[in-house]
């Protein structure tokens, strides 16, 4: 079709330098955007060569001085140069590398770099997943790689699922759909199952779904973590006694501290004799899948729902996660119609209409990394990667247990390893003296470490996420907590 485009061409001209900053097809704004890509690229590899710090040790006063003095709306703009000077090279040099293998706080993982040259086209493509007409090749994307990942977990072909913001979200919809199956009842005496070591989201999504405040019933756990199947047996036969509503049970794989896996088919054989949805958050331990301990989480298999988060495990940018259903016609409490997005088939007749699977409408083409991921390092790669950190975590603890002023509270499960600095002065001192260390070793940029409550006490925690947290790299690490914490406890005699 020919289109005479004179009118649009008549119409007042955008300021020529402020046009060329919207990438578009021009031939000006492509080279605009180049330059200012290798601009941060080199911005990027310059910092990540000019230190061995993980963190630049400023404190929070200082971050926001260096923001007080900069105006963020000038008048007149700076350039893509400038402002990178100005806000890129302090947000590099601020900023917590990651990448380090040092850094051992958090689920918080190094990213791998075909997810970030998939970044790249993500951003620059700035494809919506609300409707194919907006993003075309990428719904194409997400439902290929969808298939992929209820292939790994061994769900039915009725399977399938969507991209979410990460575990929090898919755990939030799954409990959606599973309340969705009674309607309004589920809300008023339903009834949610779940460990006393399940992530924070299962209580936060029950309460912002409308549940009772005492909807959620935790479960006690065993000496390594995992929900209990005697205890839950029991709360469960209480609930129906009482006449409550049985409406999920959220079995955990990989634990946020200990990174424990339920019984995942013995809470399942329940579930399904009393008809019960079976949630599994595997936002931790579903990286599992792409490895050679994918055994370990058997049972996945039976689950109406699955949470993944690939911004742990899997090496991706945040945000990337994922909700698999083991049938797809669950989603359907999710649908509605809105003309705009999802008109009538003849329109595009085939096209997959993603939106009706998600809480979000506008949504990134963040399967895209997975893909790019998945097809640049491979089954044996993503393998070995995943083992190493394993392998990391499984010497570390051994490291741990070698130490005398150091306690391993439990063998790793996964690649976190929790442990207690024994002080001489009792285990209020020793709290005390653990959370001091770990701020004083993170503004040295020595090390980013994590402290919990496990117990009623304070541990340390290392989350080895990164290939590179090698044995000798956690020697150097508990040894400077061995120094730190015994200079601390010498201040703390003499005064």
């Amino acid at each position: 079709m020919n289109m005479n485009f004179a009118a649009l061409k008549a119409a007042p001209a955008i300021e020529p330098d402020y046009a060329d900053q919207i990438f578009s097809t021009d031939t000006a704004s492509r080279r605009a955007f180049r330059d200012a890509m290798l601009q941060a690229v080199d911005l990027v590899s310059e910092g990540a060569a000019a230190t061995n710090s993980l963190y630049s040790g400023t404190s929070v006063q200082g971050l926001r001085g260096l923001l007080d003095d900069l105006d963020p709306l000038p008048e007149v703009g700076t350039g893509i140069a400038a402002a990178l000077a100005d806000i890129g090279r302090p947000a590099l040099e601020h900023a917590l590398a990651v990448g380090h293998p040092a850094a051992m706080a958090h689920l918080h993982c190094p990213v791998a770099v075909p997810a970030l040259a998939a970044e790249v086209l993500i951003s620059a493509t700035n494809q919506s997943l609300d409707s194919w007409d907006q993003s075309p090749f990428a719904t194409l994307v997400e439902e290929r790689v969808l298939a992929q990942l209820t292939e790994l977990a061994g769900l039915p072909v009725s399977a399938s699922g969507n991209f979410t913001s990460g575990g929090s979200q898919s755990n939030m919809t799954a409990l959606y759909l599973a309340a969705a199956r009674y309607g309004a009842e589920a809300r008023k005496s339903g009834v949610i199952f779940t460990s006393e070591h399940a992530h924070f989201s299962i209580r936060k999504s029950a309460a912002i779904l409308g549940f009772a405040d005492d909807a959620v019933i935790s479960i006690a756990t065993d000496v390594q973590g995992r929900m209990s199947v005697s205890a839950f047996e029991a709360g469960l036969r209480q609930v129906v006694d009482v006449g409550r509503l049985p409406v999920a049970v959220v079995a955990t794989a990989g634990t946020t501290d200990l990174g424990a896996i339920d019984p995942l088919p013995e809470i399942a054989d329940l579930a399904a004799a009393q008809d019960l949805w079976m949630h599994v958050d595997a936002a931790y331990g579903g990286g599992l899948l792409f490895s050679r301990h994918r055994g370990r989480l058997a049972g996945l298999e039976r689950a109406y729902s699955i949470a993944l988060d690939f911004h742990k495990m899997l090496f991706q940018p945040i945000s990337c996660g994922a909700l698999l259903l083991g049938d797809r016609a669950h989603f359907a409490p999710l649908a509605s119609k809105a003309d705009y997005l999802n008109p009538e088939d003849a329109v595009f007749a085939d096209a997959p209409n993603l939106v009706e699977r998600s809480m979000q409408t506008t949504r990134r083409a963040d399967a895209l990394k997975i893909l790019m991921t998945m097809r640049a390092i491979g089954r044996d790669g993503l393998d070995e990667l995943i083992c190493q950190t394993l392998e990391n975590t499984r010497a570390a603890a051994e490291a741990v247990e070698a130490r005398q002023y150091l306690l391993l509270a439990r063998p790793p499960s996964l690649s976190t390893v929790l442990f207690r600095y024994v002080s001489a002065g009792g285990p209020e001192l020793s709290d005390a003296i653990t959370l001091k260390t770990r701020a004083a070793l993170f503004h040295a940029g020595i090390a980013a470490l994590a402290t919990t409550v496990l117990d009623g006490r304070v541990h340390f925690k290392l989350t080895l996420l990164n290939p590179r947290s090698t044995p000798d790299v956690v020697h150097r690490v508990l040894d400077a907590i061995g120094e730190t914490a015994c200079e601390l406890e010498t201040h703390h005699a003499r005064t």
